[in-house]
């Protein structure tokens, strides 16, 4: 065979065929380079889209040889020139399904496919399929002959498969439409216009090979929005993110599918990036997320926030049992720069059937906060019983945001009995909380609440600012009111700039420091002893007093009393009610009034129901008493009245 005239009748069928396609390969071999080359991401798209990368690759070759096949077909095998092109044809009908199932992994980002969504996705192509493996007996898709290559009488099925799962992929993106942002949208409908555009061209003028290049571009696009896009990842861990987990729990609600979602909270993580740096704290998440990953899948893990992880695992699996398979994985043996680290963590398990898609995020706070108070890796499975209580705290936190919004708190005060001038001469503010369907809380129960979000802080200085109002509007000293006693918590104890906050709501009001007298609980002092030491010694500069409130109720260190600045010392209302009972306990509580005086301070007694008590602890030597017998906590106005001369006769006599 003469070349030049062979060579010569190739480059024109380059030139009219197939020069686009080859084009479109090299592009494409380019984006495979560069695809290969950067991060992979742990998650199901992304993966997909190598996938369906490699696949277009592999059909736009296929392409080109089979064009230069028929076109010699008179010196091709006749079996290589069938095999080339029934190849090329499969991977035509598996193109448009794989892109169907990129756009639900674009629409879910973290959800495995659907069991009916994944069989009927595939029902067209395997249509395609069985008529590409039974079409050398039917000839239907294609066949050849001497004279080359020609079209079967069910050829159009390949573009009929093209045009149905691009009516699948409107069709689902519609169904999926409340989780799709517009930016989606758009790029799906441009993948798919761009993809069947040029292959309905090639339909109608078959000399004319664009659909590689229409294959070419949809993959880049894909390609510039997938590969950049790592909003659902945790770049340092791998683990799919906490907006990934928001998108996954709403899907599962959608399409009701029950899970179990296990929380793991490790224990003293800071202790681990204290000794090898954040960049070791790191590293040792990271190899723990690989581990669970391989245990589960990339899909199941997540990072649901600083040393917090969440897997998440179908309701039909045995909780127990993956609460040990979890266990044994971070229990396991973990080598750090030739150092052996012991993790342990706290466990937490949300059934997501028992809760709403904006409880479960609740219920899986709960979940940890219940395992944590327990001890060290505990665990904690949230029951339907449980519900209620989450459905309480939530509405009291509820109640706390508007409060904080509205910029007041409601206060509540309890007056303070002077037993030496018989006489109402402090009082202590209490703040309270109304709580829409369970009305007012226990300030111990929604404290603690906000000590736990961190809204402790606002509402301390709400319930300052509502003090000061009440003192400036009412005059409070010219009343007979020493002071107004307020509660100082845990975590304000802990704040460097409490003493500022403090003296700027007193200057707003133009209140003496010495109208206010702070109370500190002594699990407050135990807890922040130092810090505390120096935020009171500046604070008591101003002439703002002290109490140590419910002394006897915790350690009941004496020391608290010797280095720290109080003036006054408040009984517990316990002892004062087992002094009531027993002689023991009744010696030790009236020493104790001694031994308070002996070193100056005043005497608070607590929990003084009937005059009987009254009487008693005055002959203890207490100075002022406190309890329902002279009054409950109540709204200011209450209050007035009760500072009244004849409420005090009426209470003595």
């Amino acid at each position: 065979m003469d070349v030049m005239p062979v060579m010569r009748e190739m480059l024109l069928l380059m030139y009219y065929n197939v020069d686009y396609e080859i084009c479109a390969a090299v592009f494409m071999l380019v984006l495979i380079i560069m695809t290969a080359n950067k991060k992979v991401l742990n998650d199901y798209q992304s993966k997909l889209y190598r996938v369906y990368l490699y696949i277009t690759f592999l059909d736009l070759c296929l392409d080109v040889i089979s064009c230069y096949t028929v076109s010699y077909h008179e010196v091709v095998p006749h079996w290589l020139n069938y095999l080339v092109n029934s190849a090329f044809l499969a991977l035509q009908f598996i193109l448009p399904t794989l892109f169907l199932l990129y756009v639900h992994f674009k629409v879910a980002d973290v959800r495995k496919v659907n069991p009916l969504m994944f069989a009927w996705s595939f029902l067209p192509m395997v249509i395609g399929l069985v008529h590409i493996l039974i079409n050398p007996w039917t000839k239907w898709i294609f066949y050849m002959d001497d004279t080359g290559y020609h079209r079967g009488s069910f050829h159009y099925y390949l573009y009929v498969n093209a045009g149905l799962y691009a009516i699948g992929t409107f069709i689902y993106m519609f169904r999926a439409r409340r989780y799709l942002s517009r930016q989606k949208c758009l790029f799906v409908v441009c993948v798919v216009v761009i993809s069947l555009l040029p292959t309905a061209i090639q339909y109608f003028i078959p000399h004319c090979m664009l659909s590689g290049v229409g294959g070419a571009i949809s993959v880049f696009m894909i390609y510039m929005t997938n590969e950049n896009m790592t909003e659902y990842v945790d770049q340092i861990t791998g683990a799919l993110n906490r907006e990934a987990l928001v998108f996954h729990v709403s899907n599962s609600k959608v399409s009701r599918m029950p899970e179990q979602i296990f929380i793991i909270a490790l224990d003293n993580f800071k202790i681990v990036n204290d000794i090898y740096g954040m960049d070791g704290g790191n590293r040792i998440m990271r190899m723990l997320v690989q581990e669970l990953q391989s245990l589960y899948s990339d899909s199941s893990v997540f990072r649901y926030g600083g040393d917090n992880f969440v897997v998440t695992i179908e309701e039909k699996t045995e909780g127990i049992k993956e609460l040990d398979r979890i266990r044994q994985v971070v229990h396991r043996t973990w080598i750090l720069d030739g150092d052996v680290v012991e993790l342990s963590a706290c466990v937490g398990l949300v059934h997501s059937i028992h809760h709403s898609e904006d409880e479960l995020f609740h219920a899986m706070e709960y979940a940890v906060s219940k395992a944590k108070s327990v001890g060290k890796g505990q665990f904690f499975e949230v029951e339907e019983a449980d519900v209620a209580d989450m459905e309480r705290k939530a509405a009291i936190e509820q109640a706390l945001v508007v409060a904080i919004e509205a910029g007041k708190f409601e206060v509540h005060y309890q007056p303070i009995f002077d037993c030496h001038s018989k006489r109402f001469h402090s009082m202590e503010a209490l703040a309270r909380l109304q709580v829409e369907g369970y009305g007012y809380v226990s300030p111990e129960e929604f404290i603690c609440i906000a000590e736990q979000n961190g809204t402790i802080l606002q509402i301390g200085m709400l319930v300052l600012d509502e003090v000061c109002r009440f003192i400036k509007q009412y005059d409070l000293k010219q009343r007979g009111i020493d002071f107004v006693e307020v509660n100082l918590s845990t975590v304000q104890c802990m704040q460097q700039t409490i003493y500022q906050n403090i003296m700027e709501v007193l200057a707003r009001y133009d209140i003496p420091p010495a109208m206010i007298n702070l109370e500190i609980t002594e699990s407050a002092a135990a807890y922040s002893e130092d810090l505390l030491t120096k935020n009171m010694a500046r604070i008591s500069l101003t002439d703002i007093t002290f109490s140590l409130d419910d002394y006897g109720s915790g350690y009941s260190n004496v020391n608290y009393l010797v280095d720290l600045p109080f003036s006054i010392v408040k009984l517990d209302k316990y002892i004062v009610w087992a002094a009531m009972k027993k002689v023991t306990s009744r010696k030790i509580l009236e020493n104790m009034i001694i031994m308070f005086k002996a070193i100056d301070l005043k005497v608070v007694a607590e929990g003084i129901e009937d005059w009987e008590t009254a009487e008693i602890l005055i002959s203890m030597g207490a100075d002022y008493l406190q309890g329902y017998y002279f009054s409950k906590p109540v709204p200011r106005e209450l209050l007035m009245e009760r500072l009244e001369g004849a409420y005090i006769q009426k209470l003595l006599q």
